[in-house]
């Protein structure tokens, strides 16, 4: 049997799988945990704090904007404290 030859456009397969792989992974983690998993009496969680700091104006979970910004500056009240 001869040797076989990849071109550099056989090896982008690879690369192909691994992004879709990770974008869904993204994908149910943000929806699926974030909204079914997490309820408005848990703590807020840290993709929530990431995008209110980085104002997306999307929501990333279950809380309100208000309870975000409380739990953001009891936090940093916290830090400085200390």
């Amino acid at each position: 049997m001869p040797k076989q030859d990849f071109s550099y456009q056989d090896l982008l397969g690879v690369v192909a799988v691994w992004c879709c792989f990770f974008a869904i992974i993204g994908i149910i983690t943000v929806t699926c945990v974030n909204f079914y998993c997490i309820h408005k009496h848990d703590d807020v969680t840290v993709l929530e704090k990431w995008g209110r700091r980085k104002r997306l104006g999307i929501r990333l979970g279950v809380h309100n904007r208000a309870t975000i910004d409380e739990q953001i500056a009891l936090q940093k009240f916290k830090d400085d404290k200390n």
